[in-house]
This record gives structure tokens, C-alpha cells and sequence, in this order.
């Protein structure tokens, strides 16, 4: 397991260093996707800083990361999704999560209990939202060529990405992860699905310098 975790952190920066080094030709949106890539490696570093000056346990890291990662993509599905979902509807619903998950920190899950509650809830909304900008390049039919097109690419990982996190996060609802095999399973599925989704992120960002700007589809 420990590789997983080390190829998984490595996926993660090497997409974090592409988005630096192209930052200044994306797009608004795509600038909102390499934002959610720096959360990730400046949470992944947080965590183990945390763990090993602080405490052994890095889950107050989790309940600041999921409010802001759901807050991030949301306003990148609001650029993606505009003409075909009215703005208001994902505001709406990205101020009630916000909301959810300050009242799951302070009342329901302890700040060193895993906020699975809150995972599960946002992976779901990003999952709708996934699915909805599917459905609107279905009925646009813009995009002639939906390999080529790096929204595409990114779309996919965060389906793939969220999709695998609430189950992984019903898991822990439901205290499945109990015993320690099925937590070992379960941790090495998050980190699997971890690094695709950073190498599916990295080859985007590698898409939207080098296509020519004219198949680049918004």
C-alpha cells in the first residue's frame, strides 16, 4: 500500500506543477480546476505536517478541505453549466452545503472524526453536476471530436473522482471499515482512484496548451 500512496502523491503535484507552468493560458474555468489541484497538494502536505508536529490524526485537516474543494468545483460547474442550468440553482446549492458542513463540524461529527457525513453529501452534488454537463454537450452537440476536448478529459475525472469517493465515503456512513482489511481495501480504492483522476487533471491541462485554441469547446 505504501507505493499506491507515494505514486498517488507524486500524480498529484506532477498535475499541481503542469497547471503552474501553463497557468497563464487557461481559460477562467480551467484556472478554477488547477485551484482544486492546489488544495489537494497543499492539504496533502498539511496532513502529514499536521500529523507529525500536532497530532496523529489529520482529520480537522479533512472537515477545512471538503467545504472548500465542493466550493471550488461548484463555481467551475457554474462557468460550464452556464446557459443550461440557471446559475442560482448551483449557488443555492453550494451556500447549503457550505452551511451543512460548518453545523456537521460544530454539532454532529467531531473535528477528529472523519466527515464522511459532508463527503458523501458533496460528492454527490459535484456527481449531478458531472452529469449534467454531459447531458448539455449530449444536447449542444458542439463538440465534434469529444477526445480532443480537454473539458472532456476533466469532466470524466471529476465523475470518476466523485463517484468513487461516495461510495468510499458510504463505507465509513454505514461502519463498514471496521476491521482493518477492508480499511486497507477501501484506502487503497481512495488512492487508486486519487491518482487517476490527478493523472486524467494533468493530461487536460497538457490538452489545453498544446490543441489549438480553436478545439477548445466551452
Amino acid at each position: 500500500m505504501p507505493w499506491i500512496i507515494k505514486i498517488n502523491a507524486i500524480t498529484n503535484f506532477a498535475a499541481f506543477l503542469i497547471g503552474i507552468l501553463f497557468y497563464r493560458n487557461f481559460p477562467k474555468e480551467i484556472k478554477l480546476v488547477f485551484y482544486f489541484v492546489t488544495l489537494g497538494a497543499i492539504t496533502e502536505i498539511s496532513a502529514r505536517l499536521f500529523m507529525h508536529y500536532v497530532i496523529k490524526n489529520a482529520m480537522p485537516i479533512g472537515h477545512i478541505y471538503f467545504p472548500l474543494s465542493v466550493l471550488i468545483v461548484g463555481f467551475f460547474y457554474l462557468q460550464i453549466l452556464k446557459g443550461f442550468i440557471k446559475p442560482v440553482y448551483i449557488l443555492l446549492l453550494v451556500i447549503l452545503f457550505e452551511i451543512y458542513s460548518i453545523v456537521n463540524t460544530v454539532f454532529i461529527q467531531s473535528i477528529l472524526e472523519y466527515p464522511s457525513l459532508v463527503g458523501s453529501i458533496g460528492s454527490l452534488l459535484i456527481f449531478m453536476m458531472a452529469v449534467a454537463f454531459f447531458i448539455k454537450v449530449m444536447i449542444e452537440a458542439k463538440i465534434t471530436n469529444l477526445y480532443k476536448e480537454p473539458l472532456i478529459w476533466i469532466n470524466t475525472g471529476f465523475l470518476i473522482y466523485y463517484t468513487g469517493n461516495f461510495f468510499y465515503h458510504i463505507l465509513y456512513n454505514i461502519g463498514v471499515m471496521t476491521t482493518r482489511e477492508v480499511a486497507l481495501l477501501a484506502g487503497k480504492f481512495f488512492s487508486v482512484n486519487n491518482l487517476l483522476f490527478y493523472l486524467i487533471i494533468g493530461i487536460a491541462f497538457l490538452m489545453f496548451h498544446y490543441l489549438p485554441k480553436k478545439k477548445q469547446v466551452v
